[in-house]
């Protein structure tokens, strides 16, 4: 999604960090998300300070955001030092499990601890309003994932091998071996994939 970057219009919105106004004429992080009002499947923004963006789960998408971005940017290195600290690693990415308490979006297994599991980015309608975070799936269930499927394994693998920050080179041919392996699971757009289980439990990572 485009997710901008520009001068608040006014003083009305308020910060979906910190839950302060944002004042007219700062600048403010737009996080384009669907519309949940809109037959059309249109979109909608939901407005951060900067800072407040940078430091919670959109780090990267600041990030992003400012290489568009041509104009001033106040306090700019001491918000390129907040980004720094709160990137994650790219969607989608694979990485070894910090606990055993996500289901896996395939299978609906449990995703044991140590084990490696590959990461796609869901946006999900919560009572909170809609929320982005990462869907779990074991590395050899995951062209049984739709989004995973439809990128397709070449990419896929390509994605995977760039984006997981946190895997050894051992690990990532491991990872690559069982993305392999998981083609015989591969999704055929029969149904949606995860619709009968494979949600995380709550408190699974940060």
């Amino acid at each position: 999604m485009a997710h901008t970057i520009e001068v608040a219009k006014s003083g009305r919105a308020q910060c979906r960090g910190c839950r302060n106004k944002i004042e007219k004429n700062v600048l403010r992080f737009g996080e384009e998300v669907p519309n949940m009002f809109s037959e059309e499947g249109g979109t909608t923004f939901r407005w951060y300070h900067l800072e407040c963006a940078a430091k919670g789960k959109l780090a990267n998408e600041v990030r992003d955001a400012l290489k568009g971005w041509t104009g001033d940017v106040p306090n700019r290195e001491a918000l390129d030092k907040l980004i720094a600290e709160h990137l994650h690693a790219d969607y989608p990415y694979a990485e070894r499990a910090a606990n055993g308490r996500a289901k896996c979006r395939v299978c609906d297994a449990t995703i044991a601890k140590g084990d490696i599991r590959v990461a796609f980015e869901r946006v999900v309608e919560t009572q909170m309003g809609l929320q982005r975070g990462p869907g779990y799936m074991h590395s050899t269930c995951t062209l049984g994932y739709k989004d995973a499927a439809q990128l397709g394994k070449d990419a896929l693998q390509t994605a995977l091998k760039e984006h997981s920050i946190h895997l050894n080179d051992a690990d990532k041919g491991q990872l690559a071996k069982d993305v392999e392996a998981s083609e015989s699971k591969m999704w055929t757009g029969e149904g949606e994939e995860g619709e009968e289980g494979g949600e995380e439990e709550e408190g699974d990572d940060e």
